[in-house]
């Protein structure tokens, strides 16, 4: 009988940079699927939705939204803290585009983000909106230079807004975001 021998130095070295090739492979698939489909503004999203639930649980026990404003929702701590830290555009809260001041006949209240770019009015606009946030939403509108489109439930523009459709709508730059809550 004849006997094997197997020399496990080279079959280590070998193993070795076959795994460490693997890991390698493995972390670039890793970063490539983040990079895909990793969507930057879903943490912006959730921000607005919760700052919303809190400007809707602050006023429940009054009959309107009457003198709330950026200013008023800043200071009374409506706002969520993460949502304040971004640059990247100009928030605003109470009526319409610009956050004017709320009315005593007011049952509704805007929060709009301006000055949004392409890829963040579309990807804001496109997310999906999950039961509890569909509660209070009326509408979200999406204004640029250009024009000014209303996505609401059952409309021409139904909400939720489905991928694609505001592609379009947006512009390079300059776009506003604006989400109507009851």
């Amino acid at each position: 009988m004849k006997k094997l021998y197997i020399n496990f130095k080279n079959v280590k070295s070998v193993s070795f940079s076959g795994v460490a090739l693997a890991i390698c492979l493995l972390c670039a698939v890793i970063a490539l699927s983040y990079v895909l489909f990793h969507n930057p503004h879903q943490d912006l999203h959730t921000q607005i939705f919760k700052t919303a639930e809190n400007i809707r649980n602050y006023y429940r026990d009054q009959p309107n939204y009457w003198k709330l404003s950026t200013e008023t929702a800043v200071k009374d701590g409506l706002v969520d803290a993460d949502l304040l830290k971004h640059k990247d555009f100009i928030l605003k809260i109470g009526q319409g585009k610009d956050g004017e001041v709320s009315m005593p006949n007011n049952n509704s209240f805007d929060i709009a983000l301006q000055n949004l770019s392409k890829s963040a009015c579309i990807n804001l606009s496109e997310l999906f909106i999950t039961k509890s946030q569909q509660l209070g939403l009326q509408k979200i509108t999406i204004i640029n230079s250009d024009i000014i489109t209303e996505f609401d439930w059952g409309g021409d523009n139904p909400l939720p807004i489905k991928h694609y459709a505001t592609r379009e709508l947006c512009q390079p730059t300059d776009n506003t975001l604006v989400w109507t809550f009851q």
